[in-house]
């Protein structure tokens, strides 16, 4: 027996073998068939959750390339901002230069039309936030030839007069201080009175007339009469708003919008001298009396 399998032991193996590979084959092949069908189910039961994966990760990338488009357009917007800024800056800065440009050229024309009349320019320096409407400080003094009692007006109309000076600066009562009287008339009537300051809060005028029964509209125009010794006839103070009776009713009074917008004044000019009984025509409302 021994002989025998020794004598047919490598077709016996060869058998052995063929039977062991076909069975593992075999084996294989269902093994396969689970793990085919085994992947299958996962893929199926995967699937949704894999979509939804995809899905987020989709989401998520435009996210982030939203929150950086977010971030370009706030870099954006700031500089825009800045440029408004300075749009907005070189803008007042332009305005304020035309406003300034129109004083002076107004300045330079009054200097042409006052023939004869020795008038000097001069800046406003310093206003007393106490006194605001009541006196303002100038830069030209003594050394200039400024003098107590001149007056002093801008092309739209009487300013004040000067009433305290040093050598380099000069303080300006204006005309809207209570204790400021200018000797006044109107242009249409010639009907005289005292002009004095009246509510600081309004920057309105009184118009204190002399007669009990005068002949004074509003719309009028009212100019220095020349009377007093400070001020030149014909410069233009202000236009009669309304008119009434005292509190006695005895003489009528007479409110009067400055023509002057003392809130803007920059630059003033100082008359020093003009010619003896010479007069300036006023802006609006009437001419020289």
């Amino acid at each position: 027996m021994g002989g025998f399998i020794y004598r047919w032991r490598r077709p016996i193996i060869a058998i052995l073998a063929v039977m062991v590979l076909s069975v593992s084959l075999s084996l294989t092949a269902r093994i396969r068939g689970h793990v085919v069908a085994l992947s299958n189910l996962m893929g199926t039961v995967l699937s949704p959750a894999s979509a939804s994966l995809a899905f987020v990760g989709h989401q998520l990338g435009r996210g982030v390339g939203g929150i950086g488009q977010l971030f370009v357009l706030q870099q954006e917007n700031r500089a825009l901002q800045q440029k408004l800024v300075l749009y907005n800056s070189m803008k007042l800065e332009l305005e304020e230069l035309a406003a300034e440009n129109s004083q002076l050229r107004g300045l330079l024309n009054l200097k042409a039309a006052a023939s004869g009349w020795q008038l000097t320019a001069a800046s406003i320096i310093a206003r007393n936030p106490n006194s605001w409407f009541d006196t303002v400080v100038i830069n030209r003094g003594s050394n200039a030839g400024i003098r107590p009692g001149m007056a002093v007006i801008v092309p739209e109309g009487v300013v004040g007069r000067i009433v305290a000076v040093s050598p380099i600066t000069a303080t300006v009562m204006l005309v809207l201080d209570p204790e400021s009287g200018v000797g006044a008339v109107d242009v249409r009537s010639q009907a005289a009175g005292v002009v004095v300051g009246r509510d600081p809060v309004t920057g309105t005028l009184t118009f204190q007339l002399f007669s009990h029964r005068p002949d004074v509209l509003p719309g009028d125009a009212v100019v220095t009469s020349g009377y007093s010794e400070y001020y030149p006839p014909g410069l233009l103070l202000g236009q009669v708003t309304s008119v009434s009776k005292t509190d006695y009713g005895l003489t009528e009074v007479a409110t009067v919008t400055p023509s002057v917008d003392f809130n803007r004044l920059s630059t003033v000019l100082v008359v020093e001298s003009h010619p003896s009984g010479a007069s300036l025509p006023p802006i609006y409302g009437g001419s020289t009396p």
